[in-house]
């Protein structure tokens, strides 16, 4: 059987659209994301799904001539609701009718509808700008009609708000940040955006690297000129500074590491250091609030010296937290100085400062063994590690710490649930711990296409709607705010050089303009979340909608009732903010990056509601203010 009788074979079988019937081109490629497709394909030809695509950084448009056939998955397709599921390179833009119906990725395909009353015979055409190569994508992936559930597509998913239900109080801001490296700038226009934007924390890694160099008339001098500019520029934009105490000034090297990664070759010297920083900050007006030992020392990011031996009692305490013997002396050696460093951080910053709040391990994603979880390495020996050493040497653990990308919410809750699990053994310290933290979180740790657009502002909210609050996961530090180029590369950051936002920026902006308490919201499903603040000093309630799945998300029509309104909004005014594929969105119009109001009208009590159709990739505000 020939390859594309075999295709067509398989096809069949699972009731897709064979290839005949659905026709694809393949335009010549261009430099730049193009705003509309071309009206003729010149140069274009042929191609289909499975095949190989272009792997270059050029971007090329998808032309399918599309017809539906009498049964799709072993169904008639007559009067359904049939959609088409699309994937190609690394990505794009699917438009249907003169806009665009999704954007996708390799990661993220898209379920583009088609029509919600099927006639077999009937043609449509679908483009598809697919986007130059920033990470994977070397196929066309996917390309298959579908019926789509009509409940799905048709009838209005019911959501309730009840405001008379409070929750708990709502957090001075649910997204904070996270910067590695410094930032690109430190100028008080990058200071006031990122304050516009709400962000009340910010976490700094790298931070101790230059401070110590070596003396001329003392072994030692401090130069505190890049320490002392981040703390006046967190304290700028008004937000508690997180401080992750890394990496190794290179003076203070226990081994040769040009990676920043050594342990300290005398832990005294490190303790004076955390000692002085500590001092400094509150000396200068810019007490920081809380210091993270070390930056994912799980996956290698701290090299032991040599009087980090792994020794017997390190052996022993590490094997009490794996729940087994320890056979990895090298992963020992590490934990050992691991627990040095972070016994020496504690007692440094506590004699300046003695109510600072200490935590970590800042593990590289959360607290399981490979065998466990396949993205996880020795998570469970240094996060219940940790929390051992502290109970025995009699340190504080004030939070703990771990990053995540990429994973769906249940995964953070899992890893939330696995924290607390370790901390109920040690009741000693669990008592002390005020916060778990996310302190790096973003759609992916690599290079990718949705970090520039509504994708991944969408996944993001998902995390916050589904996991972070319901789980009580503190100050998610999204990672980072701001790169120094005007160029879309998939970059991680919330900002571009000129401080024009992302779809991420105006996303987080949402959540943290969120106050007073939650109250109970309804409904929802697996693609649908919604979560709902009263703030009756501010006669504001807000209700913040995230339409998002990871595969084949689709437009859904939603109706958001409000129980009883309070009486103080009764007659006052509402309005809609969208953050989606045309709103709010530096990547589909750099002229129209801000957060945009999209509806507004009168909110008549005592019930009111809310009726529209959720955009694919979304996240929506409805926002109900006193007369």
């Amino acid at each position: 059987m020939t390859p594309r009788i075999l295709v067509a074979a398989l096809a069949a079988a699972l009731g897709l659209a064979p290839s005949a019937q659905s026709a694809w081109v393949m335009n010549r490629p261009h430099d730049q994301r193009q705003t509309r497709p071309p009206q003729t394909y010149s140069e274009s030809k042929p191609i289909q799904p499975g095949e190989a695509w272009p792997n270059d950084e050029k971007f090329r448009w998808l032309r399918g001539e599309l017809e539906i056939p009498e049964t799709l998955g072993g169904k008639p397709s007559a009067g359904g609701c049939v959609g088409l599921r699309l994937s190609c390179g690394d990505g794009g833009e699917a438009w249907f009718e003169g806009q665009v119906a999704a954007r996708f990725d390799n990661d993220h395909p898209a379920l583009i509808l088609l029509t919600t009353n099927a006639a077999p015979g009937a043609k449509f055409r679908v483009d598809a700008q697919v986007y130059g190569k920033v990470q994977g994508g070397d196929r066309f992936g996917e390309a298959s009609l579908v019926l789509i559930e009509r409940k799905r597509v048709c009838e209005p998913l019911e959501l309730t708000v009840r405001p008379s239900e409070t929750t708990g109080a709502v957090p001075n801001g649910l997204i904070g940040l996270s910067q590695g490296g410094g930032m690109a700038d430190y100028e008080a226009a990058t200071a006031a955006k990122l304050k516009e934007g709400g962000f009340r924390w910010f976490r700094m890694d790298n931070v101790f690297t230059s401070v110590l160099k070596k003396g001329t008339n003392a072994p030692w001098r401090y130069d505190w000129e890049d320490y002392d500019k981040r703390l006046d520029f967190l304290a700028a934009l008004g937000a508690d500074a997180i401080i992750a105490v890394s990496y190794m000034p290179q003076v203070l090297d226990a081994v040769t590491n040009h990676e920043r990664q050594s342990a300290p070759r005398d832990y005294g010297v490190w303790e004076e250091l955390c000692f002085q920083a500590a001092r400094r900050a509150l000396e200068r007006g810019r007490r920081v609030a809380f210091w993270e030992v070390w930056n994912e020392v799980n996956t290698g990011w701290l090299k032991p010296g040599p009087e980090d031996t792994g020794s017997e009692p390190f052996r022993k305490l590490y094997s009490q937290a794996l729940g087994k013997e320890a056979t990895d002396k090298e992963v020992v050696r590490r934990f050992e100085a691991y627990c040095k460093l972070y016994r020496a951080t504690a007692r440094g910053v506590r004699r300046a400062d003695p109510t600072a709040a200490v935590g970590g391990p800042a593990l590289a994603s959360g607290p399981f063994e490979n065998s466990e979880r396949g993205h996880c390495f020795h998570g469970r020996g240094f996060a219940r590690g940790l929390m051992l050493w502290c109970r025995q040497e009699g340190l504080p653990l004030d939070f703990v710490s771990w990053h995540e990308y990429f994973q769906p919410p249940e995964v953070f809750a899992k890893e939330a649930a696995e924290f607390r699990a370790g901390l109920a053994q040690v009741p000693e310290i669990e008592r002390g711990v005020r916060s778990l933290m996310i302190t790096e979180w973003n759609q992916a740790w690599w290079a990718d296409r949705p970090q520039d657009h509504e994708l991944g502002a969408a996944w993001a909210a998902n995390c916050v709607t589904r996991a972070f609050i319901p789980h009580r996961i503190d100050r998610p530090c999204f990672f980072y705010a701001k790169q120094g180029d005007m160029n879309f590369r998939g970059d991680y950051s919330l900002l571009l050089k000129d401080n024009t936002p992302k779809a991420a920026y105006n996303m987080a902006r949402i959540f943290n303009g969120l106050s007073g308490q939650w109250v109970r919201a309804e409904g929802g499903d697996g693609e649908v979340s919604c979560v709902a603040a009263w703030d009756e000093a501010r006669g504001r309630l807000s209700a913040v909608l995230v339409n998002f799945t990871d595969r084949y998300n689709i437009p859904r029509p939603v109706r958001l009732a409000v129980s009883a309104l309070p009486a103080g909004l009764r007659g006052g005014a509402w309005e809609a903010w969208v953050v989606d594929a045309t709103h709010s969105n530096a990547w589909n119009d750099p002229r129209q990056a801000e957060l945009t109001r999209v509806q507004s009208g009168r909110a008549e009590g005592p019930g009111w509601s809310w009726q529209n159709v959720l955009t694919p990739n979304s996240v929506t505000l409805i926002a109900v203010r006193a007369p």
